[in-house]
């Protein structure tokens, strides 16, 4: 190879070194510049926490005035609430009938409340924070004796809330696509329950 090739290559080499030397240089002294000179940006985002309960009235053979509490100190919420009923013993078995809503127990339905397609009852409403929701349950009561000694007629209620206000990334109430099974709509505090 020539002389006159090396040197050319030595001076290309030496210009590609430089090259990445200067910009490494510069990347890293505007990356230091804005890590000392930008403050701090404080996180003001808090999440919201729905915290609901079951409250009823049980004199050991009826359940009665059944609500949803929202214990919030200021989250409004949706609620919702499947009504499990079993003959059950008090060691949690569960008897492998299922007793028949009319025939085994009664149960008198509140008001503000919609039986959705997925058996899930909802509230109609949003429930403010600190407040209860409607009736859900005015009374329910077995008709006949448990098919076993040792067995009684349960009713849980299992509920669910999500918080009613504000959007989720597609610009919806986050319900809708939480719910979406049991909700098709959720306009000025009220749920459209698919029925």
């Amino acid at each position: 190879m020539s002389k006159y090739l090396k040197n050319k290559n030595k001076k290309s080499l030496t210009l590609i070194v430089s090259l990445i030397l200067i910009i490494t240089i510069g990347v890293g002294g505007t990356l230091a510049y804005l890590i000392t000179s930008t403050s701090a940006v404080k996180n003001t985002f808090t999440p919201s926490k729905v915290v609901i309960s079951v409250d009823e009235t049980f004199d050991g053979n009826t359940k009665s005035n059944v609500k949803i509490q929202n214990h919030s100190d200021s989250v409004k919420a949706y609620i919702r609430a499947a009504i499990v009923v079993n003959w059950m013993d008090n060691h949690g078995n569960v008897w492998a009938t299922t007793p028949e809503l009319g025939k085994d127990y009664t149960m008198t339905p509140g008001t503000g409340w919609t039986l959705g397609t997925d058996g899930i009852y909802y509230h109609k409403g949003a429930v403010p924070a600190g407040k209860p929701t409607e009736v859900l349950i005015t009374e329910a009561k077995p008709l006949v004796e448990a098919p076993a000694d040792g067995y009684y007629l349960s009713i849980e209620i299992l509920a669910q809330g999500i918080q009613a206000d504000g959007v989720d990334s597609n610009n919806e109430p986050p319900v809708l696509s939480a719910w979406e099974s049991g909700v098709s709509a959720a306009n000025n505090d009220t749920l459209t329950i698919k029925q």
